[in-house]
Parts: structure tokens; sequence; C-alpha cells
């Protein structure tokens, strides 16, 4: 599991742009692709709206086999784990999916392989969004509370604020201004990838957090 989660850093050492780039990206997006495909095969059965009544046994070793590895693992540190690889792909990686609009604008010659980074970092993104949201639910069961408790946001909240000031380390300097927005930025970016219709309530939670509640209204989030 944490080979698949790392894909994403771990394929794209070194690399800016190009054809290599994109390589690794394409690997990192199947990599999270099937891991969130397992899970969701695994957990189909379930109300995941509810946490109330779970019908699975992830003890079982022919049953859950995924499930079972992030309960052994440990659901807090696994969830802990999913959310930092994803902040960690979002930051290394966010010229492509924060910048496209601007790249677009400003009349940026994209080739063929600037195209497949954008299209391979989102599409990782959003496999990863998907695995954290079916972890935060087997957190939810393994905690006997429901996706709408605070706590599993604290949870993910914790761990996506430590991993970014920790990566945003490594980015380029940037004044006060610039900073602030490229944070909120990543805010917005992470929540909105968070896209599994049942995390709708731990989404509206984490907005009003990380204040950027009035962000999600306007994307039709929050009431």
């Amino acid at each position: 599991i944490d080979v698949l989660l790392s894909q994403s850093i771990s394929e794209t050492e070194n690399m800016v742009s190009g054809r290599r780039l994109a390589q690794g990206l394409q690997l990192a997006a199947r990599g999270a692709k099937l891991l969130a495909l397992m899970l969701a095969t695994e957990l189909q059965g379930e109300n995941l709206y509810s946490t109330s009544s779970p019908t699975f046994d992830s003890t079982s070793p022919k049953a859950m086999p995924t499930a079972r590895l992030v309960r052994n693992y440990g659901v807090r540190s696994g969830l802990k784990a999913a959310v930092e690889h994803m902040t960690k792909c979002l930051v290394r990686h966010s010229r492509w999916v924060m910048d496209q609009v601007e790249l677009v604008s400003s009349g940026s010659d994209m080739g063929i392989s600037d195209e497949c980074c954008a299209l391979e970092a989102r599409l990782c993104l959003e496999s990863l969004g998907s695995v954290i949201c079916f972890t935060a639910w087997l957190f939810c069961v393994e905690e006997k509370v429901e996706v709408s408790d605070p706590d599993v946001a604290f949870v993910i909240k914790d761990a996506f604020l430590i991993e970014m000031r920790r990566c945003l380390e490594d980015v380029p300097e940037m004044n006060e201004r610039d900073k602030k927005k490229f944070v909120k930025k990543l805010k917005m970016y992470f929540l909105l990838y968070l896209s599994e219709e049942f995390c709708t309530p731990i989404v509206v939670t984490l907005g009003k957090m990380m204040g950027v509640d009035d962000e999600l209204a306007l994307v039709g989030l929050v009431a």
C-alpha cells in the first residue's frame, strides 16, 4: 500500500517536466487508481454514509484483504500516511494542477508531454483523494463515530497542515502575499480532491477548520 501511495514522489524524483515526468506520473496515477479501486470494490456493499452497522469483516484473511492491511497497519496511521502522500504530490506537482488556467491563458506553448503531466497529475490526485475518503470511513468504523464527527476531520487536518509546512520548505521562496495565496490554493485543491460523495460532511468540516469555507461555498460544497 505504501509503495502505491508513494509513487507520485518516488517515480518523479528530480524531474521538472518532459516525457520522463509524464511517464512517472502515469505510473503513479495507475498505482493510486489500483489502490482506490481495491478499497472501493471491497466496500461496495457497505452503506458508506453511515458507520453504525458495517457488515464487513476486515479481520478475515480472505475477505477485504486491502481493508485488513489498513487495519493491521492501524487506521489512524494509515489515514495520516494517505494524507501525507497526497499532500506531497499536490505540492510537488502543483504547477500541473493549479497553474493550468494561467499557463493556457498566458499563451504558453504546452507540448504533448506537458499536457500528459497535467492530466496524469490530476488523475493521481483524484485517486489519492478517493483512498483518503475510504480510509477515513474505515477510521470512523474503527473509532465507532460517524463521518460527520469532527475527530476524523482533525486527524486529516493535522496531517495535511504538518506535511504542507514541511513540503513548503522545499518550494522556491515567495513573498508573503504570494505564499498566502498558494497555501489557500493548496487547501482548496486538497479538499476538492476528496470527491467521494459520502465524504462531503468531512470536507465541509475541514473547510471550516482550514478557513476556506467561503471558497467551498462558491463551488457549491457549503450551503
